[in-house]
């Protein structure tokens, strides 16, 4: 693997790829809920995030690893610094990308605590359930592909307003 030492980009051989996939578990997604994450733009955590663009459509962390190994045709970030930004994320302030995993039931369940989510209750632990089997979801809309407005007195770097308490900008 090669660091292009102007960037956080990487050239990384298939067999790298692989390998890199090879350490990623099959059975954990990442559901966004729609709501824009701030950050330091040009962050790994940011350009790994920002390959999800589906709302509430959980995506497979293989996937999101695939996507960024070729950022830029053979240049892309490492499956290890795209594991790593999805499981820092978790514990940001407004958290709006959460790590789950699927149960045999069918539901989609944190992988771990989220202190701050940026939707729904004040806190999620690991375990509970992000997306059910039937839809509903714990910000307590229905389906998917629709975002919810952020929670109230949350700050969006994004909209540069404060959130007032009914949801509106």
């Amino acid at each position: 693997m090669r660091q292009d030492r102007t960037s956080v980009l990487v050239s990384l051989s298939e067999a790298d790829l692989a390998d890199g996939l090879a350490r990623t578990p099959s059975d954990q997604f990442v559901i966004w809920n729609g709501v824009p994450s701030p950050g330091r733009e040009g962050s790994i955590r940011r350009q790994s995030l920002g390959l999800i663009h589906e709302i509430w459509e959980p995506v497979p962390l293989r996937t999101l690893v695939l996507r960024a190994a070729r950022l830029a045709g053979s240049l892309g970030l490492s499956p290890d610094a795209v594991r790593s930004a999805v499981r820092m994320h978790q514990t940001s302030s407004r958290a709006s990308y959460i790590l789950v995993r699927r149960t045999a039931a069918g539901d989609f369940v944190a992988v771990t605590d989220v202190p701050t989510p940026s939707f729904g209750p004040p806190r999620v632990k690991a375990g509970d359930v992000v997306l059910g089997r039937t839809g509903r979801r714990l910000d307590g809309g229905e389906g998917r592909g629709s975002a919810p407005p952020p929670r109230a007195g949350i700050k969006c770097a994004v909209w540069k307003k404060d959130i007032q308490h009914n949801g509106t900008a």
